[in-house]
């Protein structure tokens, strides 16, 4: 599936949970939401354009109650203040090492003032619940500080963790490919103890192995084809080309 500009994907996990799904921006990024109507519960991924969020929520007569943030570079944090303008007493919730304390870091990471912290270990899970929204959220450093992944309702979703295809880059301020190894270990594990036919949501939507750039696919179809997932070892996946590239972007 391919969404256009603006559109939204909306399915339902458990508890008729419903799951949305759009993608914004010039880098491709993916966000997700997580709503829960009988509890007034609405929780973003990564907001990109806050007043799409915003005007799109509005339609469906629904207010942002919370926002995850998988890590704090700036085009998954793009939309926050605009969100937060709209409604201050929304839950901003991020993990406590997610801002890189480095001058060069601060190119790449957007100032967030969380309103909630997560301060787990790396690869050490915790589950945060809101009404009848139940995610498992996983400690996974290594594209950068802090980051976390979400996985319940029947989706994983990955941020700059993993795209379909292969993982987050490991060059930029923060960045440790050893510690991307471990996570993406952990993912593994993780990704194989869920159906198979759960949605893997990226944190962009980039190449899949026919050229093509769904939104997302099934952890079935990351198990077996993602490049980084099957690395089998660090050597091979420090080695891989995507890790570093020639250029300034965050993403």
């Amino acid at each position: 599936m391919v969404l256009g500009a603006g559109e939204f994907a909306v399915s339902y996990g458990d508890d008729q949970t419903e799951i949305w799904v759009t993608q914004m921006g010039s880098w491709a990024n993916m966000n997700t939401a997580f709503i829960d109507r009988t509890h007034g519960i609405v929780a973003i991924v990564d907001p990109f354009d806050g007043k799409g969020w915003l005007k799109a929520l509005a339609d469906e007569n629904l207010v942002p109650t919370h926002i995850l943030l998988t890590h704090t570079h700036k085009d998954h944090t793009a939309g926050v203040k605009a969100i937060r303008n709209a409604h201050p007493d929304i839950e901003v919730w991020g993990h406590e090492e997610s801002v890189s304390p480095s001058l060069l870091g601060r190119i790449f990471f957007r100032r967030t003032d969380f309103t909630h912290v997560w301060n787990h270990a790396p690869n050490e899970a915790v589950v945060w619940e809101a009404g009848s929204i139940h995610l498992t959220v996983i400690h996974s450093p290594g594209h950068s500080p802090g980051h976390v992944t979400f996985h319940g309702h029947g989706v994983y979703v990955a941020g700059d963790l993993l795209f379909t295809m292969r993982s987050g880059r490991v060059d930029l301020p923060g960045s440790d490919p050893a510690a991307q190894w471990r996570s993406l270990a952990m993912a593994k594990t993780v990704l194989e103890s869920l159906p198979g036919d759960w949605r893997l949501i990226p944190g962009h939507r980039y190449d899949w192995i026919d050229g093509t750039t769904p939104d997302w696919v099934t952890i079935e179809q990351a198990l077996k084809h993602n490049i980084s997932l099957n690395a089998p070892d660090i050597d091979t996946f420090d080695a891989l080309p995507f890790n570093r590239f020639d250029d300034e972007l965050s993403a």
